[in-house]
């Protein structure tokens, strides 16, 4: 996004300035060359970079953009944006040389410490309007932004099925449907029923919108199967370490119970003379007495019995060994849950419960999802894995997108989704409106700069009226700009489009207080531009630009 500084209402610089100005002024007309030609150099350079940058948000948003490519592009506006902050402060320090309120190399000095201060804070104050309007969204018009966004998806799909949207082979290309795409979200988010028109189909664009994420059976299970399978192997050598753990730390406690267990066999073999025959009195005494050399059984153990006495002496030993076991296999799994201590083979694990939930988090799926096969192949894998989790996943966004908005507050299922594809549904339209408006601006700052210089070389006062050099910029911008609207055809052919023409119509009521935001005004204006803009966008110097948005998730 750019914020567009103001052209200098002056005849030249410094509030001394008057309608006509002399015919000479010595040393002050030479300070307003030297200014008039600064300005000139700064202003052309924000201009080199403005305008393309202008064509590349049409070419980004309109195409199958990522959300890390728009995040790079509102970065990038910002840095324009600082720049064009600064433009203004180096405007109002260049009109106090001008004015002799300062030398150049005081001047010169301001320009650089101005520069180190206005950037970053200008950056970050836009970051943070930005952060302010996402921030004080409704849940409803977050919904609205996903739903938008959904509808863009679709639109840039292989096969779009949006009702009334009559599209060419080539028309994806043309700049005016790059626009359209661009403003389209900003539209769906002002106009509660401009996406009427294709809400009896909503689920079905759903569907699809699943099925080009997951990719066919073969590709889900590329990107997305195999990829938990492994989280599970490793959580499987987890418990295999885990078991080995348990077995060495009771291992001594074993050796001794086994020991234990002999000695006491030959007293109750000594005492019942061979027989293992004790009357329920006699009985009682073995536990007491046991329990006299500090060993208590539990009423549900017999003190005859080798596993009963076994767990009871391993019982102060076994209970730190179980809880480090257990501890290991829930951080591995994410998951509370107890397994069986005699798992031999990955299959058996994997069909375990909390195995099987680690799993379905992993992809995605309800935990009421039925049992997922690790080892399924072909067929099988797509009726049990891939079916399942597709369905899943279009549950959840039908429930998300069509549903009840307040998922979409802050804190709540959706929030943090509802937030991004707010800023991001935000950020092309505005980023749109304001390069095409410092484009203009800009440009008559440089023409006044321009005029300027030249009437110090015409003779008396001509061509020194402030008035009339304004006016004449403005009716050549007015008349190049009509030209270019003119010369593109192509920006008609939306018309044909009865989608576009019920979705412009909705903006237009549910925003009387921005007119340029209906769809129209952006498109004809930015179709009508863009040719211009792209000559900018392949020059070298902006490669570097372009290379770093595009490069986002890659």
């Amino acid at each position: 996004m750019t914020i567009l500084s103001a052209s200098p209402q002056l005849r030249g610089f410094g509030p001394q300035a008057a309608a006509v100005l002399p015919a000479a002024r010595g040393g002050a007309v030479e300070r307003q060359r030297t200014a008039c030609l600064a300005m000139m150099a700064a202003t052309g350079l924000y201009l080199l970079f403005e305008i393309p940058f202008g064509s590349l948000v049409l070419d980004v948003v309109g195409s199958a953009a990522t959300r890390e490519q728009v995040d790079r592009l509102e970065w990038t506006g910002r840095i324009f944006t600082a720049l064009a902050v600064l433009i203004v402060v180096w405007g109002w320090l260049f009109d106090r040389y001008v004015a002799g309120l300062a030398d150049l190399r005081r001047t010169v000095l301001a320009l650089v410490a101005t520069a180190v201060l206005v950037v970053p804070v200008a950056h970050q104050a836009v970051w943070h309007a930005v952060e302010g309007v996402v921030a004080a969204s409704s849940p409803s018009a977050r919904q609205r932004a996903a739903n938008a966004q959904l509808l863009r998806t679709e639109l840039f799909s292989a096969k779009p099925r949006i009702d009334g949207l009559v599209l060419e082979a080539d028309s994806l290309a043309r700049p005016e449907w790059k626009a359209f795409a661009a403003a389209a979200p900003l539209v769906g988010i002002a106009a509660p029923h401009a996406l009427a028109s294709v809400a009896p189909g909503f689920r079905e664009l759903l569907r699809r919108d699943v099925e080009e994420r997951l990719g066919g059976p073969a590709r889900f299970r590329e990107r997305e199967f195999e990829p938990a399978l492994v989280e599970l192997r490793k959580a499987y050598g987890a418990y295999r370490d885990g078991l080995a753990a348990r077995t060495a730390a009771l291992g001594p406690a074993e050796r001794q119970a086994d020991a234990r267990w002999n000695e006491w066999r030959e007293f109750m073999l000594k005492v019942s003379e061979q027989t293992m025959r004790f009357t329920p009195s006699e009985v009682r005494n073995l536990r007491a007495k046991l329990a006299y050399k500090g060993l208590k059984l539990g009423d549900d153990q017999d003190p005859r019995s080798e596993g009963d006495f076994k767990r009871a002496v391993l019982g102060e030993a076994v209970a730190p060994a179980e809880a480090a076991f257990d501890a290991k296999v829930r951080d591995a799994l994410g998951t509370e849950g107890a397994l069986p201590r005699d798992i031999d083979t990955f299959e058996r694990f994997a069909s375990q419960g909390p195995v099987q939930a680690k799993m379905k988090s992993l992809l995605g799926l309800d935990a009421s999802t039925p049992m997922l096969p690790v080892d399924a192949r072909g067929a099988a894998f797509e009726k049990n894995v891939y079916r399942p989790v597709s369905e899943s996943v279009q549950r959840k966004l039908s429930a998300a997108y069509v549903g009840d908005p307040a998922s979409f507050a802050d804190g709540r299922t959706n929030g943090s989704l509802g937030r991004d594809v707010f800023r991001a549904s935000l950020v092309p339209p505005v980023a749109l409106f304001l390069s095409l408006l410092g484009i203009l601006v800009h440009v008559f700052k440089f023409s006044n700069y321009a005029l300027i210089l030249r009437a110090q070389r015409l003779p008396g006062n001509a061509g020194r009226s402030r008035r009339g050099r304004h006016l004449r910029i403005g009716l050549s911008m007015a008349a190049v700009f009509a030209a270019l609207l003119a010369l593109s055809p192509s920006t008609s052919r939306l018309t044909s489009s009865s989608f576009v023409g019920a979705v412009d119509a909705d903006a237009a009521r549910a925003m009387p207080w921005l007119p340029i935001a209906a769809v129209s005004g952006p498109i004809r204006a930015e179709a009508a531009i863009y040719p211009v803009k792209h000559l900018f966008a392949v020059l070298p110097h902006f490669a570097a630009v372009e290379a770093y948005v595009r490069a986002a998730n890659r």
